[in-house]
């Protein structure tokens, strides 16, 4: 009889010491890898876990114990709190070497960690990751590397994020010596947001993945695999002011399995279920974490793009949240020189609201409520919601 532990540390922002309950339904997949159920198990369950936390703000941490397939309850501890709580196990079905779970948790949530007046999403402009040694890609030959970093990042913030969603252009690559507007490296050029309709920039820069020498054992009759490193730096602006909002950097190491001359495709599903590519996604993981930790509460800036006597259209839409009928105000928009005759966005109070009317994906179209309003509104000014 096999029994094993899933130990899950899931943190996010809590804003009060007050709780409340909420029942949730999520799935958790995993490949199963050599014939082993158990870890497929393990890993589905920890993945069906993390997006429950990720999806309602929860902050926990849950120890969980499978026998013979059975999940048992357990309880769950949360922060300066001890609460317990039902983990339930509605079903498990294999398809191919495809393992899924779905389970019926019982998640503990800050009645605060949510913003009434936010509930929309922000679009994060993904470009391809910038890499510090390119020679470092020589070992695997993992070529694309950056491209391919790139798309998975934009892939779990679209699956993952409570706060965002990836417009992902992994084929193009950020010159930030050029992109970057002073010479500190603080903010970068509001074109960027605007060509792509995003509210922020994420710019992923990879540090390290250089491989440590493998050792030898038994007076060189055998070596254990190599590991490799993975160092990234990731940074958020803002689309507008240009401005660096947040900035973080993530590290681990994990062994290279595979032998030294052979190509190892990095769009590949063998890459990414290797330890190296399971450590690599435990990060983005983490890392969009933070990302919802920054963005919970901050207000999401739209921007008019067009204008016609008393109808503007927003660069919001959809999969931004927003709905028909939904109110907001505009805040018009100047730009002052600064000390360097760099301009600086800088936002002038405005009476004028609007109330939406039609929404496509992208954008939304809307109506002055105050039609003597209109002649103060241009491009490029700004909307919030109300």
């Amino acid at each position: 009889m096999k029994m094993f532990a899933v130990i899950i540390w899931i943190f996010l922002v809590f804003f009060t010491s007050n709780v409340e309950a909420a029942w949730v339904v999520v799935k958790g997949q995993a490949n199963i890898v050599d014939g082993n159920v158990s870890k497929a198990r393990e890993d589905a369950i920890e993945q069906a876990l993390t997006y429950a936390a990720l999806q309602n703000g929860a902050q926990f941490t849950s120890k969980q114990t499978v026998n013979n397939g059975q999940l048992v309850q357990d309880s769950f501890t949360i922060n300066k709190q001890s609460q317990a709580t039902k983990v339930e196990l509605i079903k498990e079905f294999i398809e191919g070497e495809k393992l899924t779970v779905m389970l019926r948790a019982d998640v503990q949530q800050p009645q605060d960690a949510k913003c009434d007046s936010q509930q929309l999403k922000a679009a994060i402009l993904v470009p391809q990751s910038l890499i510090k040694d390119r020679a470092q890609l020589r070992y695997g030959n993992i070529g694309f590397f950056e491209k391919n970093l790139s798309q998975r990042l934009g892939d779990a913030i679209d699956a993952q994020s409570i706060s965002s969603f990836a417009h992902i252009h992994a084929n193009e690559r950020l010159d930030v010596e050029q992109a970057l507007v002073d010479i500190r490296g603080y903010r970068l050029p509001s074109w960027l947001s605007e060509i792509t309709d995003s509210q922020y920039v994420l710019l992923p820069e990879i540090i390290d993945i250089s491989t440590d020498p493998a050792e030898s054992h038994m007076m060189g009759l055998w070596s254990s695999d190599p590991n490799r490193q993975f160092q990234i730096r990731l940074s958020l602006y803002h689309g507008i002011s240009g401005e660096q909002v947040w900035s973080q950097s993530y590290a681990t190491s994990s062994p290279w399995e595979f032998p030294k001359q052979e190509t190892v495709p990095s769009n590949h599903q063998r890459f990414w279920l290797s330890a190296y590519g399971k450590s690599i996604d435990k990060i983005i993981v983490n890392a969009i974490e933070d990302i919802d930790s920054t963005l919970n509460c901050r207000p999401i800036l739209g921007q008019v793009v067009a204008k016609q006597h008393d109808r503007v259209i927003l660069n919001l839409g959809r999969r931004h949240g927003i709905k028909v009928g939904d109110d907001f105000q505009l805040i018009l928009q100047q730009n002052m020189p600064d000390r360097f005759d760099k301009m600086r966005a800088v936002a002038g109070k405005s009476k004028a609201n609007i109330i939406i009317d039609q929404v496509t994906e992208k954008t939304a179209t809307a109506v002055l409520v105050d039609k003597n309003a209109s002649y103060n509104v241009q491009i490029n000014d700004l909307a919030i919601k109300m």
